[in-house]
C-alpha cells in the first residue's frame, strides 16, 4: 500500500476553522509538522477537544498541562474565552498578543506581571496607570532586583529609592561605598525614618566618614549614638561641645576621654578629666601614678606639684562625703606636707647635680635645715638625707654656721655618700677643723622663737616647732626663712 499525504485538504479545513474535520484528515495521514500546526490552529481557535487530542498525537506534555488548567478553570465557572486565548498566546511567546488581549478583558494586572517576570520593564510601564497603585512599587522593586542580579548595583540602587524601598537601597550604597551618594539619601530621608536613618549611619561610621555620620544622628535626635560615636572616633572637642548643652553625658565623654589620655601618657590631663566626670577614685589613682612618676624620674618640682593636686582632690572629697572626711582629711594633710617637701627638695637637687644655683646661700641655708627638720622620722622616696647635707655644710660654711657643718660632716660619716662627694667631703673634714667650734651670732640671732623669744638650734629632732613652747614654726616660701607672729 503506498501512502499518501493528506496535509493539502487538512489545511483548507483549518483555513475554514473546521477542526474537526481537519482532525479527522490529518487521521488518514499527515506528517508530525502538520499535526503540531493542527494542534497550534484548534488551541488559537479554543477549540479544546481538537487541540488536545492533536497534541497527544505528538506528545507535547506543556500544551496538555495548559489545555487541562484551561478545562479546570472553566469547569469552576470561567468562560472568557478572549483571556483563555491570552493565556494560549502568552504560552506561545506572542507577548505583545496577549497583553492587548489581558488589557481588552480588563486584566492589566497580569500583563504587568508577565512583562515583569519578563524583564520587559518598559512595556510593564504602560499597564502601571491603570492597576492598583501599588503596583508602581511592585514594578520598580522587581526592576531593581534584576539590576542587582545583573551586577548593576547603581540601577539597583536608584530603582529601590524610586520604589520606596529606602533599606535596600542602603544596604546596596553602603556596600559599595557611596558616601556621598549615601549622605544624599539620608538628606532626603525624614526624620521619623529612624531605621533607615540608623542604617546610614552605621555605614558612615565603617566608612569613616565621620561628619555625615555626626549630622545623621543629629537629624535623628540620637543623642546617645552621637556621643558614642564622637567617643569612639576620639572627636572629644564635638563631644564636649555635646556634654555643655547636655550634661546628662559628662560620664559618657569624660570617663573615655580620661582613658584616652592615660593611655597616651597625658596622665594630668586623664585626672582632670576623670574629675570632671565626678569619677574621684580614678582621678585619685591617676594622680597616684603621675606622683610615683615624678618621684621615679627625679621630677621633684612636678612631684610636688602632684602631691599638692592630690590633697585638694582629697579635701574636696572630704567636702562631698561625711563618711570619708575624717579619712580624707588626714591624707590632706600629709600631701601637703609631701608636696612641700618636694617642692624644697628641687632646689637642693638642683643644687647638688647642676653646675650653678639661683639661690641664696641664706635660702640653700634655710632650705636645708627645713627639709632636715622635717625628716625626723621615714624620709620620702627620692629625697636624699646625703644630698642634703651635704648642701647644707657647704652652706654653712659659707655663712660661718661652722658648728652646724662640723656636725652635718659627722653625720655624712654615717650614711652611705656617692662617690663622686667623696672627695669634697673629705676635704671638707678637715678643713672645718680649722674653723671655730662655734657659729655666727648673726644666724643665732634669726634662730629666736618669736612667741617665747627662746634661742632654737638650727636642727631639730622635734620638728620645725620651738623647743621651749612647741610653737610651730612659719616660712617664708621665697627664702624659707622663719616668719614673725601677727
Amino acid at each position: 500500500a503506498i501512502e499518501v499525504p493528506q496535509s493539502a485538504p487538512m489545511y483548507q479545513y483549518l483555513e475554514r476553522k473546521l477542526f474537526k474535520a481537519a482532525y479527522q484528515i490529518a487521521c488518514l495521514g499527515v506528517t508530525e509538522s502538520d499535526w503540531k500546526d493542527l494542534a497550534t490552529e484548534a488551541l488559537e481557535g479554543l477549540d479544546f477537544e481538537t487541540d488536545k487530542k492533536a497534541f497527544i498525537r505528538i506528545r507535547d506534555l506543556r500544551y496538555l498541562e495548559l489545555i487541562n488548567s484551561i478545562e479546570e478553570r472553566k469547569k469552576r465557572g470561567e468562560n472568557d474565552n478572549e483571556l483563555f486565548l491570552a493565556d494560549v498566546y502568552a504560552f506561545q511567546g506572542k507577548f505583545h498578543q496577549a497583553a492587548k488581549l489581558y488589557k481588552r478583558t480588563g486584566h492589566e494586572a497580569i500583563a504587568l506581571s508577565m512583562y515583569t517576570d519578563l524583564r520587559m520593564f518598559e512595556y510593564a510601564k504602560e499597564f502601571v496607570g491603570a492597576t492598583d497603585p501599588k503596583s508602581t512599587r511592585l514594578l520598580m522593586t522587581k526592576q531593581a532586583d534584576w539590576a542587582k542580579s545583573s551586577r548593576a548595583p547603581r540601577a539597583a540602587a536608584e530603582m529601590y529609592l524610586s520604589a520606596g524601598e529606602s533599606l535596600k537601597a542602603i544596604d546596596i550604597i553602603g556596600e559599595h561605598g557611596w558616601a556621598d551618594m549615601l549622605i544624599d539619601v539620608a538628606r532626603k530621608l525624614d526624620k521619623a525614618e529612624r531605621e533607615a536613618l540608623a542604617k546610614c549611619a552605621v555605614h558612615f561610621k565603617r566608612l569613616k566618614h565621620h561628619g555625615y555620620a555626626s549630622e545623621t544622628y543629629s537629624k535623628m535626635g540620637d543623642l546617645k549614638a552621637l556621643v558614642e560615636l564622637h567617643v569612639e572616633t576620639q572627636h572629644w572637642e564635638e563631644a564636649f561641645l555635646v556634654v555643655e548643652k547636655h550634661p546628662q553625658f559628662k560620664n559618657d565623654v569624660f570617663v573615655p576621654y580620661a582613658q584616652w589620655l592615660a593611655e597616651n601618657d597625658h596622665f594630668e590631663e586623664a585626672q582632670k578629666a576623670f574629675h570632671k566626670a565626678g569619677r574621684q577614685s580614678e582621678a585619685v589613682k591617676v594622680l597616684e601614678q603621675l606622683t610615683h612618676n615624678a618621684v621615679v624620674e627625679n621630677r621633684f618640682n612636678d612631684a610636688g606639684y602632684y602631691y599638692w593636686m592630690l590633697s585638694m582632690q582629697c579635701l574636696d572629697i572630704a567636702r562631698e562625703s561625711e563618711e570619708q572626711r575624717d579619712e580624707k582629711l588626714k591624707k590632706f594633710e600629709r600631701f601637703q606636707h609631701l608636696a612641700e617637701l618636694y617642692y624644697v627638695y628641687r632646689s637642693i637637687q638642683r643644687y647638688t647635680d647642676e653646675p650653678f644655683s639661683s639661690h641664696l646661700p641664706e635660702t640653700l641655708f634655710n632650705i636645708c635645715r627645713f627639709l632636715l627638720n622635717n625628716l625626723t622620722k621615714d624620709v620620702p622616696p627620692g629625697i636624699s638625707k646625703v644630698n642634703t647635707l651635704y648642701a647644707l655644710t657647704k652652706q654653712s660654711q659659707k655663712l660661718g654656721a661652722f658648728k652646724l657643718a662640723r656636725y652635718s660632716y659627722e653625720k655624712l660619716q654615717e650614711l652611705h655618700v656617692p662617690s663622686r662627694f667623696l672627695d669634697s667631703i673629705e676635704l671638707g673634714s678637715l678643713q672645718i677643723r680649722s674653723k671655730p667650734f662655734h657659729d655666727s651670732e648673726d644666724l643665732i640671732e634669726i634662730m629666736m622663737c618669736y612667741r617665747c623669744s627662746t634661742n632654737n638650734p638650727f636642727l631639730n629632732n622635734q620638728g620645725s616647732v620651738c623647743i621651749n613652747c612647741r610653737q610651730p614654726f612659719i616660712y617664708s616660701a621665697s627664702s624659707y626663712g622663719r616668719r614673725q607672729l601677727n
